[in-house]
């Protein structure tokens, strides 16, 4: 039988590697002059559009067995506005043709927060998924010891 899971998985994957191969192409196709602003704000496009259609159906395969949906819609949700801030980010890499560090200060700053975001969002997920395992535990145990006239 087909896993549609693995399907799904695969097409996003698909459809990650022609959205970025459209962005290199455009890229080439669009600007006239580059700037090394230009070219980094290329690197965090394609880097963020990697993490987006790679890494997110990776967390959705590893998801906790109870929460899973709080980490894989706030993962997706993290990525893909990291993904929007990093096409303004390159869109507007022509204004800091001249300040390049700014620049590369701008984009490792959302990167870094991209990542302490989804960071925190496991780390919650995994405490919630162990909080709701030990009362499933503490439940069946109060149900066994009831049926035995311990309680």
């Amino acid at each position: 039988m087909f896993n549609s899971e693995k399907i799904g998985s695969t097409v996003i994957k698909i459809v990650g590697a022609l959205a970025m191969l459209l962005t290199f192409i455009l890229f080439f196709m669009i600007a006239s002059e580059r700037s090394a602003s230009h070219w980094m704000g290329l690197v965090f496009l394609i880097g963020a559009q990697a993490m987006f259609f790679f890494g997110g159906p990776l967390v959705t395969q590893k998801k906790p067995q109870y929460n899973g949906t709080l980490l894989s819609s706030g993962t997706a949700t993290i990525l893909a506005l990291y993904v929007g801030v990093a096409l303004v980010l390159s869109l507007l890499a022509g204004l800091f043709a001249n300040a390049f560090i700014f620049y590369m200060v701008l984009q490792l700053t959302f990167l870094f927060v991209a990542v302490i975001l989804a960071l925190i969002l496991y780390a919650f997920s995994h405490k919630v998924n162990k909080d709701i395992e030990k009362t499933l535990v503490d439940r069946e145990k109060r149900d066994w010891e009831a049926k035995r006239g311990k309680f």
